[in-house]
């Protein structure tokens, strides 16, 4: 079995070497474009034979160099790509897409220090543009150095770049947190039309602390109604997959008698196209050996300082009837991640919003539209306020109007 697997691996190696040797073309660019078109039907290794062909002749002909390279990358030979690569750094380092590739080679690289070193390097021929520090802060983070990461990342925020940037930027700054301790404080007032009038008090506090790439909060929520209360113990997620995939998943458990016995949820979050965001999941609420599950799908595109949102919450059924809830989010950045005004309109009630969903649960034929709108500023380096005020109107089973407000104030510590 080893003779022949040596004597395959022999006899591939001769039909290369005699097909490079068969090469006897001496026109340059003759040579460019076959190997040009060979590389575009993905034969890379007939290709190769065909830009070492052509360097042999005409070592200064940089589109066959910058085309070996691009082969070198498809075979996965990054060494050699890096040897052409640093010919091309010192002798054309303005050529065309010489720049583009160079800064291209650090993501073969497989250990962020190792790319992070060659960054560095690269920097004594080109001034840092908005594009190789962002790759420089996405190195940081890779390779544990949160701090610095942050840094560029701040820096960059203000400016006018593109959004694909924007989106890596503001995936940077929230994983560059470790800490968080959170407190917020909810206020519900019910018009007269309510059987109901006293007004719902919720308070909840939250931990977060970042596990490399994963955010894991444990979060307590009691609430008063006046003729009950309860508590809510929850715990959550965002593992990170990759660059452009992260999740979303949440448990908790309470008494059942105000918010679910059991709760889940799970979403998956998937970057397309540089500046949307599509996401997928579920919510799973468990009442009283009763299960019911809802849907999601939403979208989200990052334009500017703009993030824009739409989802759709389908489910559970409930008396024979789909409790359905679509929204519509925007916010809008200032200097950073951490400071901007945003607004929600929707229709319907959604599991994600655990005071008042029990309203749903009782009901779950009722027309319901609100829209809320608030600010998320920094004070400080370690301390973030958000105020938020909605309205909510909603058909009544005794067939009037009800008004609510809501009112939110939260407070984070982040270290």
């Amino acid at each position: 079995m080893i003779y022949r697997i040596f004597v395959i691996i022999l006899l591939n190696f001769f039909c290369i070497s005699s097909f490079s040797q068969e090469i006897k073309e001496i026109n340059t660019d003759s040579i460019y474009f076959k190997a040009l078109s060979l590389y575009k039907n993905k034969e890379y290794r007939v290709s190769l034979n065909y830009t070492d062909r052509g360097l042999e002749l005409a070592p200064e002909y940089h589109d066959i160099r910058i085309l070996r390279i691009r082969n070198y990358w498809a075979l996965e030979k990054i060494d050699k790509a890096g040897d052409d690569l640093r010919f091309l750094l010192k002798e054309a380092k303005d050529y065309p897409s010489v720049k583009e590739l160079a800064i291209r080679q650090a993501n073969y690289l497989r250990e962020p220090a190792t790319a992070l070193a060659y960054i560095n390097n690269l920097e004594r021929f080109y001034e840092p543009d908005d594009k190789l520090k962002v790759l420089k802060a996405s190195l940081f983070l890779k390779n544990g150095e949160r701090k610095e990461a942050r840094e560029i990342a701040l820096s960059l925020f203000n400016q006018d770049i593109g959004n694909d940037l924007r989106y890596t930027l503001q995936n940077i700054l929230n994983r560059t947190v470790s800490n968080e301790i959170g407190l917020n404080y909810q206020y519900i007032n019910f018009s007269e039309d309510y059987s109901r009038n006293s007004p719902w008090n919720t308070v909840s506090g939250e931990f977060l602390h970042y596990f490399k790439r994963t955010a894991l909060i444990g979060r307590v929520t009691y609430t008063d109604r006046s003729y009950d209360q309860s508590y809510l113990y929850e715990i959550e997620s965002y593992p990170v997959f990759s660059e452009k995939v992260y999740g979303f998943l949440n448990a908790g458990i309470s008494d059942g008698s105000l918010f679910p016995d059991f709760r889940g949820s799970a979403s998956v979050f998937i970057n397309f196209l540089k500046i949307l965001e599509l996401e997928a999941g579920g919510r799973l609420l468990h009442f009283s050996e009763q299960d019911y599950f809802t849907g999601i799908l939403g979208l989200t595109a990052y334009q500017g300082r703009f993030y824009l949102n739409a989802r759709s919450f389908l489910g559970p059924e409930r008396l024979n009837q789909l409790i359905q809830n679509y929204q519509f989010n925007i916010r809008y950045y200032f200097s950073d991640t951490d400071n901007y005004i945003f607004g929600r309109l929707g229709s319907g009630i959604s599991p994600d919003e655990r005071t008042i969903f029990t309203q749903v649960q009782n009901n779950p034929d009722l027309e319901a539209y609100y829209f809320t709108a608030g600010i998320n500023k920094t004070l400080g380096t370690n301390h973030i306020l958000q105020l938020t005020g909605g309205y909510l109107v909603e058909d009544l089973s005794n067939g009037n109007k009800g008004n609510q407000f809501i009112g939110n104030i939260g407070y984070r510590f982040r270290f």
